[in-house]
């Protein structure tokens, strides 16, 4: 773990490296969404999770006055939109969302459909559910999942298939009470799905779209000055090289899952 004496040395010279050493940078909003690891409340500890440990870190590195709020997705992209957030992690892309933010990447993840058991026998594919038209497909209002997946829920929502939830964990009991047939999750959401239900090996994760690897990104929105994104794109950048990201995800993710979800390229 590196040292406070280290982190602020390396913050200087961040600070240093984009000469701005003495200008102000922030106050920004910088929004998270709670969601299984990325953020939550630690009975003891208070706010956790790895968006919390990234923007503290990017905060510290880059000199930038974060100022944390938790929203839902929806309602973040929104307010960026509107220039109320400027800043948020654990983003995919989408068209829309490269018009209001710059992505700067540093994970990757993909979205699985989690069905019920009998279910996922016979049903390996998007393809597959497609074909089944009495099927329905389950997900949370303003989620971005990487191309072929979002192509598909466009696709469903066309045909009156696709039923959606305000929040991850409010789609997991309507998923138990059988209001739909197929729940999108990352890897990281399973837990919370699964313990909707009585028996948690109920649900098996299908994994629809086994060659994309989507990038999850740092999103600072494009009214905030380029001198400031580009300090926090820098500070990133450090925090790639020198591990500290990956000391980030394994802290919340273990080993296996901080393997998986390091960045490797787009």
């Amino acid at each position: 773990m590196i040292r406070a004496p280290i982190q602020a040395l390396l913050a200087g010279l961040t600070l240093a490296s984009t000469g701005g050493a003495a200008q102000a940078c922030g106050p920004y909003t910088a929004a998270v969404y709670a969601y299984a690891r990325f953020y939550y409340e630690d009975p003891q500890l208070g706010p956790a999770g790895i968006d919390k440990d990234m923007f503290d870190e990017l905060a510290l590195r880059s000199g930038c006055e974060l100022r944390m709020v938790v929203e839902s997705r929806v309602r973040i992209w929104d307010q960026m939109r509107r220039g109320v957030v400027q800043l948020t992690l654990s983003a995919l892309a989408s068209p829309e969302r490269r018009e209001i933010a710059e992505l700067v990447p540093y994970a990757q993840g993909r979205y699985q459909v989690l069905m019920r058991r009998e279910l996922a026998g016979r049903i390996n594919s998007i393809a597959a559910f497609e074909a089944m038209p009495g099927l329905r497909l389950l997900d949370v209002r303003g989620y971005a999942h990487g191309p072929t997946i979002d192509a598909w829920v466009l696709r469903m929502r066309s045909q009156g298939r696709l039923v959606e939830a305000g929040d991850f964990k409010t789609a997991a009991r309507m998923m138990r009470a059988g209001r739909a047939d197929g729940l999108l999750a990352l890897p990281s959401g399973w837990g919370i799905a699964m313990a909707a239900f009585d028996n948690p090996d109920e649900l098996v994760a299908v994994d629809v779209a086994p060659n994309e690897r989507n990038a999850v990104s740092l999103a600072m929105a494009h009214t905030m000055p380029e001198a400031d994104r580009l300090r926090l794109r820098r500070a990133l950048q450090a925090m790639l090289a020198d591990g500290s990201v990956h000391a980030i995800l394994r802290r919340h993710l273990g080993d296996k899952g901080a393997r998986t979800a390091m960045y490797t390229g787009e």
